[in-house]
């Protein structure tokens, strides 16, 4: 979100856990036994010590003590290519509802709606009811 603090966390392995640091934040440390828990523990972390909401803040993560620096590209680019994908979806999405509000109001049947976006009429009901 604009606006936002971020927060990068370096992540490493540490026997069986992963090991979230929060760079620049003292006593920002916190680890989690599987991966998918650790942004949960992080963002627990930081609420906790800064007394804010754990949506109040952005994070990023640097992963190359894993998967190396090289890796950590890959990684990056990855993660900035799906926010782009998913900010375009969110524009397609309310351009396509538009679309079906001017065909609905020039006259154009659901059916025949339907099949100029690419969908099911079910949908384009759907869509249109929300």
């Amino acid at each position: 979100m604009v606006g936002q603090v971020k927060y990068t966390v370096t992540v490493t392995r540490e026997g069986k856990w992963w090991v979230g640091e929060v760079n620049g934040l003292r006593g920002g440390a916190t680890e989690a036994a599987r991966l998918a828990d650790l942004e949960t523990e992080v963002r627990d972390l930081i609420a906790g010590l800064l007394d804010v909401g754990d949506d109040d803040f952005e994070l990023s993560w640097d992963l190359s003590a894993v998967i190396g620096p090289q890796g950590q590209e890959f990684w990056e680019a990855f993660v900035a290519e799906r926010e782009e994908l998913h900010e375009r979806r969110r524009r397609f999405e309310a351009e396509r509802l538009s679309a079906l509000k001017a065909l609905r109001d020039g006259g154009i049947s659901l059916r025949d709606a339907a099949t100029l976006v690419d969908l099911s009429h079910q949908r384009v009901a759907q869509l249109l009811s929300a």
